[in-house]
């Protein structure tokens, strides 16, 4: 079975990231309604079709799907929400220089115990990178290239299992 750093490779090869979508609900409790994100799931919103990531193995590790639509009817927290659940986009905030589109140049897996995926980073062109660690505990956090910096700080430079470039040659 591949990695997950590898099927997200694949399914970015010959696509572009339009955005970052985040699900989570609008509190109406206060004079201010306010979005609380939930990043149990997110997906990259490409120029054709999405990838979703979720948190899985209780926020053990990683997880990777093509997908048509935004869907979190198996994610309980939000299927259950009694409050009415959105998804942000946050593409703008990550990437930030008002692109439309950004092609992913290299992918950085970080791995666990049994072959597990428990971190991403993805480069895009013009040098914004998303970091994706999904043993966070509200879900998927995601941050940028000190974020990885930091984890792996934390972690060890010995938990990257392999870096990919989408598109190339038996993802090397």
């Amino acid at each position: 079975m591949s990695s997950v750093a590898r099927q997200v490779a694949e399914m970015l090869t010959g696509r572009r990231v339009r955005d970052v979508l985040v699900p989570g609900w609008i509190d109406r409790d206060d004079d201010v309604p306010e979005f609380r994100p939930q990043p149990l799931v997110l997906w990259l919103r490409l120029d054709q079709g999405l990838i979703r990531l979720a948190s899985e193995g209780q926020f053990g590790h990683l997880a990777a799907r093509p997908v048509t639509a935004a869907g979190w009817a198996d994610v309980d927290l939000l299927a259950e929400a009694e409050d009415e659940v959105v998804l942000a986009s946050c593409g703008e905030q990550l990437f930030g220089d008002g692109r439309d589109e950004l092609s992913c140049t290299e992918l950085r897996g970080y791995g666990g115990d049994a072959g597990t995926t428990i971190g991403l980073a993805l480069d895009f062109e013009g040098g914004h990178t998303l970091f994706l660690d999904p043993a966070w505990t509200f879900g998927i956090r995601m941050g940028n290239r000190a974020d990885e910096a930091r984890w792996v700080e934390e972690y060890g430079s010995d938990t990257v299992r392999e870096t990919l470039v989408p598109g190339a040659p038996n993802g090397a």
